[in-house]
């Protein structure tokens, strides 16, 4: 019941009440800020921002990783120099840096479904806003009737109190010119307090309707807040007017959002069957990698220092050479020095790189992935029985709808009637009552009867509106009542 609010607004409404801050309120007025700021409304727009980020996360998907670190490590004691890859009987610092990267090739559709899933939720998470701003949109339609409904009655119940005063005024008349005995004037008088009270009770409603529409509406009690009187009542043959079933069916299945969004329910299940059958399949991967490191024992080895080299000869070592003994000179190097790498060199002599293609293949994990496609499928069928149920509900919608509208036109004509005879009834007893004929006990019963014919009429009167409203939001024509 969502989707007329908007049609509320572009079918009914002049855009100058849009903008307008101050004086009464408009019920186009109020709606649009009822879709605005009622919490219902937010939260579901939260939702829907919610569900445009997980959007662009299912596009992000698509692109490769990348990602970096760097790692400082001090070794004490016997351990590897991560330069040389040799032990090392001493404390070692070192520092290493890694940039990785990677990008999938293929896994059995996962990204490409998971991205139409997430479009087709970001779409269904649109569609319940717009159900629940058609929620709103009605209960604020009904709020503003109920305060018009509480106001005309006021108003007539002022109207009975000035005429009970009259009559209180004509019988004290008669009263002093001895034409009515005294007692006939306490009747009346009962009569004057319980206008009152009606009065009272009447207006205490209108206010109490008033805050009701300004919570809906999320205003502060405290502000002062009015709503506009619509300049003229709605027409007889606007009230009567029939509707064909079949003809708002069809209108409420194009503009009402409830089957739009169990549709769309049901195409994000029959995908999430496919991201499930993804598991059963291989994925690819392209990674990339570079590192380099630096370690305090880090050697130029390609720059020794021989500053200080001395040849040391050696003891002579006795051998045999083609079958005669001889002896043989030893000589060693003494004093190379191997100076400190810095750390910029070191980090440029170490960097390495790689590249790879990661294949892999789902054999056997506890048949997980066989349940969640099965899980999927009948997430699927349930998907469908909504989609049936949006349908069967809208049309029971409709039907009652018509149903209430055609129950209040006939409630509408029996308190029309009722209103008019009591109108003929308490013309006569006032009559008769001015003539002496009747009594006061007579005017004042035929005065309630008269009051009471009028809060019915008034009641149904309201109530038939609303009923007509209904039918025109579910036909896409908003409200009308100016």
């Amino acid at each position: 019941m969502r989707n007329g609010v908007y049609l509320f607004i572009t079918l009914l409404i002049p855009v100058w009440t849009i903008a307008q801050d101050s004086g009464p309120w408009t019920l186009s007025r109020a709606v649009i800020y009822a879709q605005e700021n009622n919490l219902q409304v937010r939260r579901l727009d939260n939702t829907t921002e919610l569900a445009r980020i997980n959007l662009q996360q299912s596009r992000n998907s698509r692109l490769p990783t990348l990602s970096g670190g760097t790692g400082v490590n001090l070794q004490l004691g016997r351990t590897i120099d991560p330069t040389t890859n040799s032990f090392e009987a001493q404390n070692i610092f070192s520092q290493g840096y890694q940039l990785q990267g990677g990008v999938t090739l293929y896994n059995g559709g996962l990204i490409r479904n998971q991205l139409r899933q997430a479009e087709l939720d970001l779409q269904a998470a649109e569609t319940d806003a717009r159900i629940t701003g058609n929620d709103v949109a009605l209960l604020v339609a009904n709020s503003y009737l109920t305060i018009l409904l509480t106001r005309e009655q006021l108003n007539n119940a002022r109207a009975q109190l000035e005429l009970t005063n009259e009559q209180l005024s004509n019988t004290d008349a008669m009263i002093r010119a001895g034409s009515a005995p005294a007692a006939q004037r306490y009747d009346i008088v009962a009569q004057q307090a319980a206008n009152q009270r009606s009065v009272v009770e009447l207006e205490n409603q209108v206010r109490l309707a008033l805050l009701d529409l300004q919570l809906l509406l999320e205003l502060d009690p405290r502000a002062d807040f009015e709503i506009a009187t619509p300049v003229r009542d709605l027409e007889e043959t606007q009230l009567l007017a029939d509707y064909d079933l079949q003809e708002v069916l069809n209108a409420a299945r194009q503009t009402q959002p409830t089957i739009r969004a169990a549709e769309l329910r049901r195409s994000a299940a029959e995908v999430e069957r496919d991201i499930a059958r993804a598991g059963l399949r291989p994925s690819v991967q392209l990674y990339a990698n570079v590192n380099t490191n630096y370690s305090n024992l880090g050697r130029d080895f390609e720059n020794p220092d021989l500053s200080g080299v001395e040849i040391v000869q050696g003891p002579p070592v006795p051998v045999i050479i083609n079958g005669e003994e001889s002896t043989l000179s030893t000589f060693s190097q003494t004093g190379v020095v191997f100076p400190n790498l810095g750390y910029i060199d070191q980090l440029n002599r170490n960097f390495g790189q790689s590249i790879g293609i990661n294949v892999s293949v789902p054999i056997y994990n506890q048949n997980r992935n066989k349940l969640n496609v099965q899980r999927a499928e009948v997430q699927r069928l349930g998907a469908n029985i909504e989609v049936e149920q949006a349908e069967n509900q809208l049309r029971s919608d409709v039907e009652r709808a018509l149903g209430d509208l055609r129950a209040a036109r006939e409630t509408y004509r029996a308190a029309q009637i009722s209103q008019e005879a009591a109108q003929n009834a308490y013309d006569i007893a006032q009559r008769r009552y001015n003539a002496g004929a009747a009594n006061s006990l007579d005017l004042v019963t035929a005065s309630n009867r008269l009051e009471q014919a009028r809060v019915e009429f008034t009641r149904t009167k309201y109530q038939l509106i609303f009923n007509r409203e209904v039918i025109q939001f579910y036909l896409g024509e908003g409200l009308s009542l100016n």
